[in-house]
């Protein structure tokens, strides 16, 4: 396996790139986004280990050109912070995941492995949630064995935030993703979601959508 580790502390970056040679995984470094990018346009990687807080640009700038390119390359992100919010930005950024420094370098073999058979796996067609079943291919959903009729965009708003269980997605994200033909014409201040999620919840259980104040809505 073949990671690039984008760190910018002398002394961290090396002890990374050490630890993973040591336990047989090929380590590359770069000291900032543009080296990184460079590094990416000529070389094939399977994980990209990335401070967060990077000179020259930050990290949602990298994530958004990596985003752009490079869209299933799992990505670990390295951070000094720790709130609620900081975790949640991280995810939007589209991480894969993230350690909070300092952090033991086992651990971070721990979450290197975990990701890596993650994308081994192969896409189920079969979401379950409790009593609640998702079949992907056929766009249908079942409760206690029961289909339940689910509108166009019920259905899409629920598959999103399932594929997505536990990252917690805003309202912006969840109206480009369903309503993408309207993207040119979105009206974020509209109650259009709120309905349709209070709907679904009716439908299927009042906790299968969790509201996160200030956040967005969740599926666990």
């Amino acid at each position: 396996m073949k990671i690039l580790i984008v760190e910018d502390h002398p002394k961290l970056r090396d002890n990374i790139a050490k630890y993973l040679k040591i336990n047989s995984y090929l380590a590359e470094t770069a000291i900032h986004w543009l080296e990184a990018l460079e590094k990416l346009r000529n070389t094939d990687y399977d994980l990209i280990i990335l401070d967060i807080n990077m000179p020259l640009m930050n990290g949602k700038e990298f994530m958004k050109k990596l985003r752009e390119w490079k869209k299933d390359i799992p990505v670990i992100a390295l951070t000094s912070n720790s709130t609620l919010d900081d975790k949640v930005e991280m995810f939007d950024l589209w991480v894969d995941d993230y350690l909070t420094k300092p952090f033991e370098l086992k651990e971070l073999e721990l979450r290197i492995k975990s990701l890596t058979k993650r994308k081994d796996l192969k896409i189920e067609d079969i979401l379950t949630i409790n009593d609640i079943i998702i079949n992907l291919s056929k766009h249908k959903v079942y409760k206690d064995d029961k289909e339940i009729e689910l509108s166009n965009k019920e259905y899409l708003i629920i598959e999103f935030l399932t594929k997505n269980r536990w990252y917690p997605k805003n309202k912006t994200e969840i109206l480009e993703k369903v309503w993408w033909e309207f993207e040119e014409n979105l009206d974020f201040s509209s109650t259009t979601l709120e309905a349709h999620i209070s709907t679904i919840r009716k439908k299927l259980g009042a906790n299968l959508i969790k509201t996160i104040k200030w956040v967005g809505y969740l599926v666990e």
